[in-house]
């Protein structure tokens, strides 16, 4: 079964509790940790391919996402070594469902299920101003879609899955730059693929920081990416 599927993510991304990890006077600091529990705004948009099939539109708004959502998480975790080296690790999983009413009682039951992991090593540059970050790792995709139909009237429920699951391998580029005491502005973007698990994706994004607290920062911004297989 031959299947190709074209994505375009829009990500409104908002996240707040960024915990510093901060020791004690006279304890180790080399370490820094920082975890991020997120909400995002999202739609999708493109068009998906299975078998004979190919080109079919992919056009789902946020409030249809919202309407159909199940249940979603979202967690990003980093620890930055004062040599410069970190690791980065984020994972998101969303699962949507509806129903629809067909005649004489039937009912069409749809599912579908997306989970991402990142796991990245980043190395911290020297740049005139702010913070340069040159990172490389795996982005793992896996999307489930289940569809099932009750006759009503007729025997049996017809049912039908589709999985799709690749592993990407990336390399971006982070930079942070303070704008005021309290706001900084950061900048990622990455490209990958390169025909191991797709044949390309990327991922871009623009976020605002405003620290609240020593531990606490509020981060509100905007994420696209696409992935062709």
């Amino acid at each position: 079964m031959n299947s190709r599927i074209l994505l375009k993510i829009s990500l409104l991304l908002m996240t707040c509790g960024s915990a510093l990890a901060q020791t004690d006077d006279g304890a180790d600091r080399s370490w820094e940790f920082v975890l991020e529990p997120y909400l995002l705004a999202t739609s999708i948009e493109g068009e998906a391919s299975l078998g004979r099939i190919s080109g079919v539109p992919v056009d789902v708004s946020f409030s249809d996402i919202l309407e159909n959502l199940d249940m979603a998480g979202m967690l990003n975790f980093e620890a930055q070594h004062n040599s410069g080296w970190g690791i980065i690790m984020d994972y998101a999983f969303m699962n949507l469902s509806a129903d629809t009413n067909v005649g004489f009682g039937g009912v069409i039951d749809a599912g579908v299920r997306r989970r991402i992991f990142e796991g990245l090593v980043s190395r911290r540059l020297d740049v005139a101003k702010g913070d340069m970050e040159l990172y490389g790792g795996i982005r793992w995709w896996d999307n489930r879609i289940t569809a099932s139909f009750d006759p009503a009237i007729l025997p049996g429920s017809p049912s039908a899955r589709i999985d799709e699951s690749w592993i990407d391998p990336i390399i971006g580029l982070r930079w942070t730059t303070p704008l005021s005491e309290r706001w900084k502005l950061r900048l990622r973007g990455d490209v990958g693929g390169f025909n191991v698990g797709s044949s390309f994706t990327w991922s871009g994004t623009a976020t605002a920081l405003f620290r609240m607290t020593e531990r606490l920062e509020l981060q509100i911004g905007y994420r696209g990416c696409r992935c062709r297989l």
